[in-house]
């Protein structure tokens, strides 16, 4: 028997399907296309989408209804890339008809309530990527498992405050604060063994804005010039507290070494 659904659930549907995209990570454009995808799958007379990092906004118009409006608010938005691939291989199935909007409904549920890696295995991953970066510039031994063991800490130190829903701006000048405190400490022991620039580069490598800042040249180049300056800016605000974190205590670390 043929599903039958209001414009409602359907715009409903829709609205969610690019929700969850936005907080995983995707592109505007990106959402703004799947949305529209759904909604022109029921031909409605209108369709427009508006999408932007931090919100959606849906208006339809059918033949039997005036215009239907939904508006969302995105937080805590992060990186998910296999949410986003299993969101769009979804769309996908559902504009094709292989699965009715009660079967996606669900599947989109569960990709909601899907869990990402555990806690400790994203940390033990970004003090080895870490330490596989600090190689890229010319890293010795002592070099590469110091980076390894600050990078764990700069993983765990993330995590934690992450959890607490402090603002991403202070959470990554306090992780660059870390990185430069925890380095001069090691090279105040270690002395000459050590060279601090490839420690401290390894370490800030997984906490850089390249998501953001491919996103945003990407949202530019698409004409979507509100969501490229958005996330543009929000690539440089992270530059600029990674740049203060490890300025900020290179700074006070050779001073109090200075007074020792």
């Amino acid at each position: 028997m043929k599903e039958t659904a209001t414009h409602e659930q359907i715009l409903n549907f829709a609205v969610h399907t690019g929700e969850l995209m936005l907080k995983s990570g995707a592109e505007t454009y990106r959402v703004e296309d799947t949305i529209a995808r759904i909604l022109e799958k029921h031909h409605f007379c209108s369709v427009d989408t508006f999408v932007i990092p931090t919100g959606i906004m849906v208006t339809i118009e059918g033949e039997t209804f005036s215009l239907s409006t939904k508006v969302v608010r995105v937080k805590n938005r992060g990186t998910r890339l296999d949410r986003i691939e299993l969101i769009n291989q979804l769309s996908r199935d559902y504009v094709s008809g292989e699965v009715s909007l009660t079967e996606a409904e669900m599947r989109l549920k569960a990709i909601s309530e899907s869990e990402g890696y555990k806690n400790r295995t994203v940390i033990i991953w970004v003090g080895i990527s870490c330490a596989f970066f600090s190689i890229m510039f010319k890293a010795n031994t002592l070099d590469f498992f110091i980076t390894f063991f600050v990078g764990l800490g700069v993983g765990y130190l993330q995590n934690r405050l992450t959890r607490k829903h402090i603002v991403t701006f202070f959470v990554l000048f306090i992780c660059s604060l870390f990185i430069g405190f925890s380095v001069m400490f090691c090279y105040y022991v270690f002395k000459d063994s050590i060279k601090i620039e490839p420690i401290i580069i390894g370490c800030i490598m997984p906490l850089l804005p390249g998501v953001a800042f491919t996103t945003a040249v990407r949202d530019a180049i698409g004409d979507e010039l509100i969501s490229g300056i958005a996330r543009g800016v929000e690539a440089l605000l992270v530059a600029v507290a990674l740049a203060a974190g490890i300025g900020i205590s290179l700074s006070a670390s050779f001073w109090l070494g200075g007074l020792l």
